[in-house]
């Protein structure tokens, strides 16, 4: 599942995994290190490519070279193209919450600041900073991606169950023995 900052993909990708009764991976915790360092790219793929080893899961995250190792075991790939005014205010929401209650994040215990929200580094300020580009990379993606066979989805606004349903029309199909 990809998309820009405050999309909705890691809401949607937990929600669709307890709908279709899938693992969840969140990329956003093998990617950061404690103290908000960038993980190793090799270790963040070996990280990455452990969690995807087994059948039936569902990847959140807008890292491109962990899409493009998990896109070819994929059945599908949801791009979720929310527009910066549904976003961002997502996203301002998220940030001042989390720095208010101080709430560590994945399995290194990372806290979102005031200076995430508002400082040189702001997730808020790079989410505009971004939206264009990542809009058109992810044109782009779909566009490598689709000789890879997985069904590539784009939703603006996304409904849990028929995303689900579709999915398990995905999956069924797949499992259809072919002829040759």
């Amino acid at each position: 599942m990809v998309g820009t900052p405050g999309a909705g993909k890691s809401t949607l990708a937990r929600q669709l995994a307890a709908a279709l009764d899938l693992r969840y991976v969140e990329l956003d915790d093998p990617f950061w290190a404690a103290g908000w360092v960038p993980a190793d790219s090799d270790a963040f793929l070996s990280s990455v490519a452990e969690q995807i080893d087994q059948p039936g899961w569902i990847a959140d995250g807008q890292y491109g070279s962990a899409v493009t190792a998990y896109a070819a075991r994929a059945h599908a790939v949801i791009w979720v193209d929310t527009p910066l005014w549904v976003s961002l205010p997502r996203l301002v929401r998220r940030t001042v919450v989390r720095a208010w209650r101080r709430e560590p994040m994945w399995s290194v215990g990372n806290v979102e600041t005031w200076w995430h929200a508002i400082g040189r580094d702001s997730i808020i300020w790079y989410a505009i900073s971004v939206h264009r580009a990542q809009r058109r990379a992810n044109e782009e993606l779909f566009r490598r991606l689709s000789p890879l066979g997985a069904e590539l989805i784009r939703v603006r606004r996304p409904d849990v169950e028929a995303l689900a349903d579709k999915l398990r029309a995905v999956d069924a199909l797949r499992k259809e023995p072919t002829v040759e």
